[in-house]
């Protein structure tokens, strides 16, 4: 029987050990799982039972997950779908999410963690949208109740009644400001009077109703005495039917009153603290009555439930914002480590025999110089699929001395290639200037950001955009740079003449989720990205901007010490070797007979398998033949992982390296935990399988 607290998740897939699967780890985390073997069954529990989630398939016979989604979509509206599925195609993606599918996860689901990570996630996002509906629901019945309290009052109290409801649904004071002051002006017949915001400096001025001089801010303290320092102790409306008479009324922002009456309100929060105050003054027929003074009371206390709801819907809405583009960006990553870990195994197999026939002694001179351009290549490819995973944020960076300007070079290739021919690109790029403490692609992402808001902001039109790299002078650099403890400096200088930023934005363009483009253009993540980028590599941004002439970004980076140098690789013909007895794993037979060669090549006696159960059978075997193990990690039957805790239990001395083509699955506390030596990126060199192969047997 499901418990009350508990979520019920269902299940719905065509294979049974998924279905199993899933049920059994989730149940484990309390949650009551419900199966269906297709759509059509999935769709009768849903009929039945109250369910919390739904995991579906998309490829099923009879009704498939799309039509799920659509059943879903129509009639039970607000439930959260996540489709799992095994078809990695982004039209398949693209099409689950248009059919309201809340995530998308690609099967094999290796670590079943992500997948309760995005039930939680997608269960976290339905309770906030319930939550902000009873909240709503609750608005609603508060109103209904205060209004039957009010029963027959008289046909004024009638007309604010109308006045809430067009108040609930007002913005933030900042927006609705002017609309506020109108009702209270409406309801107390004032012909003049302003709305002010309590902020930390003082009361600011939002609207008027009249247009006489108001200060835009009355600072704190305020007048001791005064209309409005009177109202902020007491909390309390304050009514003047006689400013002449009574003697003791302090104006505090408006000194011409054109008669003897005065209304202030406070505006409250939840917390009983003013948030705004409204001054009336000018009543078409003077004065201003007690009657006005508890109308207006009932309205201040609507208004302030209405600036609470607005600032909850802003904070959902942004909330809700910041879910969806994580969730984009997260299926992206997903998708994207999917892709590089096949791409991977296939750059090794080029980079792994390109790298064996060069090492062959038979090789001829034109047959080598085609074979170093095909590892060129192939190392390019390499570093393309870093940047996807860089991009889609799976991969940490990996810091080192570069020369960036090579970089900035190839990139400005590409940029080239994907601007209109309208807009000229103008380079100082000068060789041999120094290094930066970075990663490659930090600099790739930085470049190609900046250039391509610099190609926004011209609009696509005839345009200049300027990309610089110079040594900087000290004395003459930012104040900021000169009071640093580095005397040398790098300068990256990337400048348009385009429509410019305002200054008003210029204070904001590094703010996460910041844009000034329209809804679909942007994330406002790129400055934010640049800024963090910049600042990692101890480094400083500026920004120079004017309306109608363009921007310039100015880029400061720290220029190493000489004696520290990027790493060079090894001559293949230098490569460590050895005779040791290696066993090799990985179920792309390609990829195994490919690195067995290798080894062989350098001198070990290999076994290779690409079945991980075959090499562990061997392995029990004769456990004392082998000196090291490699074993891939993603494979069928029993992963890497799975079979070095099989290998350690017999001998828990033996060396082992583990290899991967996605490390973003790879939970390197496990890693460390189990025993394992190295772990290392595909696609691997010639030379770099040698290395990390002698230094683990090395110890």
């Amino acid at each position: 029987m499901v418990q009350e607290n508990e979520r019920v998740i269902l299940t719905i897939d065509d294979e049974p050990i998924i279905r199993e699967t899933f049920r059994a780890y989730l149940e484990d985390y309390n949650y009551t799982v419900l199966t269906a073997e297709n759509g059509a069954a999935g769709l009768e529990i849903l009929e039945k039972e109250k369910v919390d989630l739904v995991l579906v398939d998309l490829r099923m016979p009879d009704v498939d997950g799309l039509a799920v989604l659509a059943e879903v979509e129509k009639d039970f509206a607000g439930l959260p779908v996540i489709v799992v599925s095994g078809t990695g195609e982004i039209s398949d993606v693209v099409e689950a999410l248009r059919r309201g599918a809340w995530d998308y996860l690609l099967k094999p689901v290796s670590d079943l963690t992500i997948l309760r990570h995005a039930i939680e996630k997608c269960l976290e996002r339905a309770d906030l949208i319930a939550e902000n509906r009873n909240y709503q629901v609750h608005l609603e019945e508060l109103v209904r109740r205060k209004t039957q309290e009010l029963g027959d009052i008289n046909i004024r109290l009638r007309d604010v009644v109308v006045s809430m409801k067009k108040l609930l649904g007002c913005g933030v004071i900042e927006e609705s400001g002017a609309l506020l002051l109108g009702e209270f002006g409406k309801h107390m017949e004032a012909t003049g009077g302003s709305i002010y915001q309590v902020t930390s400096e003082g009361l600011g001025h939002i609207a008027s109703l009249d247009h006489g001089q108001v200060a835009e801010i009355i600072s704190f303290p305020l007048e001791k005495g005064s209309v409005f320092k009177r109202v902020m102790e007491s909390k309390e409306p304050l009514l003047a039917h006689d400013i002449e008479s009574e003697g003791s009324v302090v104006p505090s922002g408006w000194q011409e009153y054109r008669h003897n009456s005065l209304l202030v309100f406070p505006i409250l929060d939840d917390e009983e603290e003013i948030t705004a105050i409204i001054s009336l003054h000018s009543k078409k027929k003077s004065p201003f009555t007690s009657q006005d003074r508890d109308i207006g009371r009932i309205l201040a206390s609507y208004t302030g439930e209405a600036l609470k709801m607005a600032g909850i819907s802003r904070a959902l809405k942004s909330s809700e914002e910041r879910l969806r583009q994580a969730q984009k960006m997260e299926a992206i990553g997903t998708l994207a480590g999917g892709i590089a870990h096949d791409f991977n195994n296939i750059l090794a197999a080029i980079i792994g025999y390109t790298d064996l026939s060069l090492f062959s002694d038979t090789c001829s001179d034109i047959v080598r110089q085609n074979l170093e351009q095909v590892k060129s290549a192939g190392n390019r490819a390499k570093d393309l699929v870093a940047q996807i995973l860089a991009f889609s944020r799976t991969e940490e960076f990996q810091e080192d001395a570069v020369d960036v300007v090579p970089i900035m070079k190839e990139a400005l290739k590409l940029l080239r290639a994907t601007i209109p021919s309208s807009i000229a690109i103008d380079t100082d790029l000068a060789d041999g200037l120094g290094k930066v403490v970075t990663d490659p692609t930090r600099i790739y992402q930085v470049l190609m950001n900046l250039c391509t808001n610099a190609v926004h902001a011209m609009g696509g039109q005839d345009g200049r955009l300027f990309i610089g790299f110079t040594k900087v002078e000290k004395e003459r650099a930012p104040a900021e740079i000169q009071a640093a403890d580095i005397d040398n400096w790098l300068e990256l200088t990337i400048a348009d003449n385009g429509a410019g930023i305002c200054q008003e934005d210029l204070e904001r363009i590094f703010d996460p989720y910041y844009t000034t483009k329209e809804k679909g253009e942007g994330t406002g993540l790129g400055l934010a990205m640049v800024h963090t980028i910049v600042r990692a590599s101890g480094g400083i941004i500026q920004v120079e901007s004017e309306l109608g002439v363009g921007s310039t970004f100015h880029l400061f980076f720290p220029s190493v010490n000489s004696d520290r140098e990027s790493s060079t690789p090894v001559p293949l013909s230098n490569l460590p070797e050895g005779t040791e007895c290696i066993l090799l794993v990985d179920d792309e037979r390609i990829l195994a007979e490919m690195a067995g060669e290798i080894l062989e090549s350098l001198g070990y006696r290999v076994r290779v398998y690409s079945s991980s159960t075959e090499a562990l059978a061997d392995f029990s075997r004769s456990p004392a033949d082998f000196d090291l193990l490699i074993s891939d990690q993603t494979m069928p039957e029993m992963n890497g992982l799975e079979l070095v805790g099989g290998v350690l239990k017999i001998r828990p001395d033996l060396p082992v390296i583990l290899c991967t083509g996605y490390s973003a699955t790879m939970d390197m506390e496990k890693v460390r935990s189990a025993g394992i030596r190295e772990v290392v990126m595909k696609p691997l060199s010639m030379s770099m399988l040698a290395d990390v192969v002698r230094k683990t047997l090395d110890g």
